[in-house]
């Protein structure tokens, strides 16, 4: 039986496949925290990140760039992003309040509007810095407030960095 290469630029490279995995993380995340276990949620979260790291990298360096990664992996980065928030609503006295929630989410939504809209015009609209920055800090924030809930739960200093750390994503 023939194996497959998964270092070709197909729809099933090593990339892609880090994607996915990294949507079925997201799940695994959502069930978790949806059920207050913030030290499994946490784990979840943390390697899923990780994995968007590795499959740009992988992708940018070994030339494994495909339609399929264009489209899935800030797909995927959104529903990850966007779940934890809404999940993260309804934990901890509404540490995370749901009108920032709300402009995270619409903001997402907006940019993804205008990237389908360039791109059916034939414009390229691949991540920027300020794309990169805005995932960091968004994922930074989720980590930080479920490290604090999994670890740290007692400490007010948590809260409020939290809180700076919500802002930022607003503001981001």
């Amino acid at each position: 039986m023939a194996s497959f290469d998964y270092t070709k630029s197909t729809a099933f490279n090593l990339p892609n496949r880090l994607t996915l995995m990294r949507f079925l993380l997201a799940i695994v995340f959502f069930v978790f925290l949806s059920y207050s276990y913030y030290t499994i949620a946490f784990g979840a979260f943390v390697l899923a990140w990780l994995t968007d790291w590795l499959d740009g990298y992988v992708a940018r360096k070994k030339g494994l760039l495909t339609d399929f990664g264009r489209i899935a992996d800030p797909f995927v980065d959104k529903i990850i992003v966007c779940g934890g928030f809404i999940i993260l609503i309804q934990h901890d006295n509404n540490i995370i309040p749901a009108w920032m929630v709300v402009v995270i989410v619409a903001r997402e939504f907006l940019v993804n509007s205008i990237r389908s809209y360039s791109e059916s015009k034939g414009i390229e609209f691949g991540a920027t810095m300020w794309g990169k920055a805005k995932m960091f800090v968004q994922s930074f924030t989720i980590s930080l407030t479920l490290m604090s809930f999994a670890f740290l739960s007692h400490l007010v200093v948590m809260k409020q960095w939290i809180v700076v750390m919500m802002w930022a994503t607003v503001i981001i």
